[in-house]
């Protein structure tokens, strides 16, 4: 696949005309709706797209990550453009009009790690670079600041692009969703809260409805829900190839001495015997970061995550082969790792995924209060440890937010499996069963590598108990088991003209 990226092609002129070329499209729709000449020509269109645009690209252009964790890189310093699979088909992304030609509503599905968030910035500078489109990236994640009653996507988008320094009335901006200029990437449903998910669904569709002129690419973990989204066609994104993961690591800045180890070993043998990991850009990158130790890799994705945690805490700084960092907390191993893992749980069910210092310092004073450690420590020292010793945390402007959410699963499993049998019966079964519960995470999957006898017993067997005394109940009719079991049913046409069966499995069915 081809990766011949350049973000200095992207030029303060391709900038300035892209943004006349929109003024004058708005201007002339403008006319439809404005009587007063004189308020017409004071509306300086061209101005406000330019002045965004610019500003934008620099944020967009760069990113921490969990190996850059203190400065922000260039993404194409390091990022491998991956394809996307449509039906038998390999998409090409390195160019984004690969996938507008696709067509105008886009759903971006790949599982945690692969690199969606990353590839959403780099088709917002590809749309600046390769078309006449505006791009606009939104987090969604930021509509989690809001009730069901008060979500107004339109809005959320245009508060953002005012934060990027783009200043137009409301009005026109309203009419220019009119005039099809935008390429709108919404980034990370799956991270939507679940009491708000249903209304931000609604909104987008309305959104893409109402106007369809645009293009609308959202990326999210593997969603069931999807199925019922019968306007939008979902692509998958594809694992990094060999070739690619070679790449990646060159790229990368780190040890050199271990970077070039590791890169040979990559090739020889490490990717073919790890492919699940060494395909999946953040779990090569914890490669990597392990590789040092020379432990071997092991094979259940939550003994990697033990792996990677234990060597971010003893060993040394993600770019500067055996330079050691203080724990600042004075915590030992486990009672770092206890403390950590109840902040995990008590974020991931509340689904915070990115904190204000307060919040962080807040779900860190719980932990103090409740005593999860028997030593004292104070909660400043323990945030400036998540977030310079063991990289778990990267403060980024105003907000802390995971090096990646698999973390935060892991860990959220990992205090799970310290509660006692009761405990967890009773927690699992009202989570489970609780109408806004989604199935985005790695949580049970981790949940049940790491105690599969009790997973079984806590979980699975119950489960099977009350559905049996359900379906007794219910005179054992096949027409209500299929009602219980399934959310829908329905037939769905491919691009391809082929038609599938589709089903969306109900909450409950998870508990089985």
């Amino acid at each position: 696949m081809k990766n011949n990226l350049d973000i200095n092609k992207i030029t303060a002129e391709v900038i300035t005309d892209l943004a006349k070329s929109t003024a004058q499209t708005l201007y002339k729709k403008t006319l439809n709706y404005v009587t007063d000449i004189q308020k017409k020509e004071e509306v300086d269109f061209g101005y406000a797209y330019e002045n965004y645009l610019k500003y934008a690209k620099t944020i967009h252009e760069k990113i921490k990550t969990l190996l850059y964790r203190h400065a922000a890189k260039d993404i194409y310093s390091f990022y491998e453009c991956v394809g996307l699979t449509r039906n038998d088909e390999i998409i090409d992304t390195s160019d984004v009009n690969n996938v507008l030609e696709i067509g105008n509503k886009i759903i971006i599905s790949g599982t945690g790690g692969i690199g969606k968030s990353v590839m959403m910035k780099h088709f917002f500078l590809n749309v600046l670079q390769n078309t006449n489109y505006v791009p606009i990236l939104i987090e969604l994640r930021g509509l989690n600041e809001y009730d069901e009653k008060s979500v107004d996507l339109i809005d959320y988008i245009y508060s953002t692009m005012e934060k990027l320094r783009f200043k137009l009335e409301r009005k026109y901006f309203d009419y220019s969703l009119e005039t099809g200029c935008y390429v709108i990437l919404l980034d990370g449903f799956d991270e939507v809260k679940n009491e708000i998910s249903n209304q931000v669904t609604s909104q987008i569709f309305n959104l893409s409805e109402k106007y369809p002129d645009n293009h609308y690419i959202l990326s999210s973990r593997p969603l069931d829900e999807f199925v019922g989204w019968n306007q939008f066609e979902e692509l998958y994104s594809n694992p990094l190839s060999k070739e690619q993961a070679l790449s990646l690591i060159k790229k990368i800045e780190y040890d050199q001495n271990i970077k070039e180890k590791f890169y040979k070993e990559l090739d020889e043998y490490l990717y073919d015997k790890y492919e699940t990991f060494a395909s999946n850009p953040l779990l090569l990158t914890i490669m990597l970061l392990t590789f040092e130790s020379r432990v071997s890799i092991p094979d259940k994705l939550n003994d990697f995550f033990e792996q990677a945690f234990t060597t971010l805490f003893h060993t040394h700084d993600a770019t500067k082969g055996g330079y050691k960092r203080d724990i600042c907390s004075g915590l030992g191993y486990e009672d770092f790792k206890t403390v950590f893992a109840y902040f995990c749980f008590k974020s991931f069910f509340n689904s915070d995924y990115r904190f204000s210092e307060n919040k962080v310092l807040e779900y860190i004073g719980i932990a103090r209060q409740k005593r999860v450690v028997e030593v004292n420590f104070d909660s400043m020292d323990f945030l400036i440890d998540l977030t310079n010793s063991v990289c778990m945390l990267i403060h980024d402007g105003l907000e802390y937010r995971f090096s990646h959410r698999s973390f935060q699963e892991y860990f959220a499993a990992l205090y799970t499996v310290q509660l006692d049998d009761e405990q967890q019966k009773k927690f699992l079964k009202l989570w489970l069963q609780d109408d806004d519960y989604r199935t985005t995470s790695f949580y049970l999957d981790m949940l049940y590598e790491l105690e599969t006898s009790r997973f079984v017993k806590n979980v699975i067997i119950p489960g099977i108990r009350e559905l049996q005394e359900l379906f007794e109940k219910n005179g054992k009719r096949e027409e209500w088991l299929i009602t219980y079991l399934y959310n829908d049913v329905c037939i769905r046409e491919e691009p391809n003209g082929e038609k599938n069966v589709c089903y969306r499995l109900k909450t409950l069915i998870i508990m089985i």
